[in-house]
């Protein structure tokens, strides 16, 4: 008895093939090998599959926490919207406070003098009276008298807005504080001692201004 001979499946084409795979088809009907063609799914086959798993996994979900999942992240996002703008109102504030720091520097850097320059109009004023009264008066002592006054309010001023002589006469000679320009040998002095003030020295709070001129016993 003869056996049968298997059936043979011949190589699978796609249809619409070229015509090499046409004479291919023709050359395996003649051996007996059967055809199986392929169909290719179309772009709807595909779309309804994921509409599909999409459903199904929505369907897995409990609604009620889906729903309160939502709700969270809108509310999250609520809050990153007015989180935003704050900042945004914040950095224009700051800016804003910037600018009017730097024009109230500047105008106070511009100004800083004017108190000081208020302060001393009345002395200049109460001098210009010393002087027009010293050339009529025939007395110097009257005259002598007006301008100590203006003087003494002039001091006062200058006390008023941190400035102060240096005191010299009898202190013991200080570089920082004191110009020597003279020497002089003196009995009844030790030496390094200021015997004489020729010019007067001030200081601003803790800055010398201008260093007294003395002479400085040896």
């Amino acid at each position: 008895m003869q056996k049968e001979q298997p059936a043979q499946r011949r190589k699978v084409w796609p249809e619409g093939s070229s015509a090499a795979g046409e004479a291919q088809a023709a050359k395996d009907e003649e051996t007996g090998v059967t055809e199986e063609p392929v169909h290719q799914e179309s772009d709807e086959q595909v779309q309804q599959e994921t509409e599909h798993a999409e459903q199904d996994l929505q369907d897995s979900v409990n609604p009620e926490q889906y729903q309160r999942t939502l709700e969270e992240l809108e509310a999250w996002k609520q809050k990153a919207e007015e989180h935003y703008e704050m900042f945004l109102r914040a950095r224009a504030d700051l800016d804003n406070y910037r600018k009017r720091v730097r024009k109230e520097k500047e105008e106070s850097a511009k100004y800083a003098m004017a108190p000081l320059a208020e302060a001393i109009l009345p002395v200049v004023d109460n001098l210009e009276r010393a002087l027009a009264a010293g050339g009529n008066a025939a007395d110097a002592k009257a005259l002598h008298e007006g301008v100590e006054m203006v003087y003494r309010q002039l001091l006062q001023v200058l006390r008023q807005v941190g400035v102060e002589p240096i005191e010299s006469v009898g202190q013991p000679f200080d570089p920082h504080l004191h110009n020597a320009v003279m020497q002089e040998e003196t009995s009844d002095k030790e030496p390094g001692i200021v015997i004489e003030e020729l010019q007067k020295g001030y200081r601003f709070k803790d800055r010398v201004l201008r260093p007294a001129m003395v002479k400085v016993s040896v």
